[in-house]
Formats: C-alpha cells, sequence, structure tokens
C-alpha cells in the first residue's frame, strides 16, 4: 500500500488514487470540472478490515466519484450489507445516508449513539473511533478531507506506531 502519509484513508477502505478512474486525475495545470453519480452501478469491492469485524459478514462496495488535485478532497459513494464493525476514521469524513440505516455508537468517554437514516447528516473527525451496526444495508454519500502534515508531524506519528502507542489508522491528530 502507498506511503500512509500522502494517501486519502476512508470508510471505503481504499487509498484514493489507486480506488480513482483515469478520468478523475488531473491531466492538466488549469481547473477541469469532474462528474459522478450517485445512482452509478460501478461500486467496486471495498472490504472492511476483518480485524474490525465486530459481527456477521458486512459486505461493502464503493465508488470514488471525484479528487481535487492536491487530494486534499474527494467525495465518493459507500455501501454496506448487513454487519457490525468498527471504524477508526483517518481523515475528516462528512456523510449523507442516502438509504437504509446505520447505528453508530462513539467508542469515546460519552459513548454517544447515533441512529441514521436516508437525509441525515454527520461528521466525523480525523481519529474518532466508532462501531456501526448495520441491520440490513445502507449506502451513503461522503466527502473526505484530508490535512497535509509537515514531515516532523509524519515521522512522530510514525514512530507513535512503531512503539506501539496508537494504532496507523486511528493516529488522527
Amino acid at each position: 500500500m502507498e506511503n500512509m502519509e500522502n494517501t486519502i484513508h476512508s470508510s471505503f477502505g481504499f487509498a484514493n488514487s489507486a480506488a480513482a478512474p483515469r478520468t478523475l486525475r488531473a491531466s492538466s495545470s488549469y481547473p477541469q470540472m469532474q462528474t459522478g453519480s450517485i445512482h452509478g452501478q460501478d461500486l467496486h469491492p471495498s472490504p472492511i478490515n476483518p480485524d474490525w469485524i465486530l459481527e456477521g459478514d458486512p459486505i461493502a462496495r464503493a465508488t470514488t466519484l471525484a479528487i481535487a488535485p492536491d487530494n486534499t478532497l474527494s467525495c465518493a459513494v459507500w455501501e454496506c450489507h448487513a454487519g457490525s464493525f468498527k471504524w477508526i476514521f483517518g481523515l475528516d469524513e462528512i456523510i449523507q445516508i442516502l438509504e437504509g440505516e446505520v447505528v453508530i455508537e462513539e467508542q469515546n468517554e460519552g459513548r454517544k449513539v447515533h441512529t441514521l437514516r436516508a437525509g441525515d447528516t454527520a461528521f466525523f473527525p480525523d481519529g474518532l473511533t466508532t462501531r456501526w451496526t448495520v441491520s440490513n444495508y445502507v449506502k451513503k454519500f461522503a466527502i473526505h478531507r484530508t490535512i497535509p502534515r509537515s514531515f516532523f508531524w509524519r515521522l512522530k506519528r510514525k514512530m507513535r506506531h512503531l512503539l506501539g502507542l496508537v494504532t496507523k489508522a486511528g493516529a488522527g491528530r
């Protein structure tokens, strides 16, 4: 897999440059519009980390719709069938539920539980750990934002990971 610090990782389970169709990559020096559709049938397998699956066999598929030339902003569609799994956000993510329902429990001191249905939106900050429970099916539109980090920040994060102080995906800030 690509260098973790230079790659957008999302709940889609892929790195942006590997998942993005060629047409989404910048090909010139002037601004270009990108288009995509939440109705497209071109969703690709996006397996959830097997170590994070808590119950069932959640099957996830996704596709990237657009990526900013500097790789700091992207949007995608993701769907998942029944199951429960942990998710550690490795970047900021805003979602809107398009179909179905999901129950999300924050894995922090407050342990708030949120039920999201079609039309609901939510923001997940980089570093947040959650438990997702999909009873039947959920489909979401997501916007991802990553913040470019300095060499020294990346070195500190790598050292913390190597020392076992934090998981790579959950290093957040």
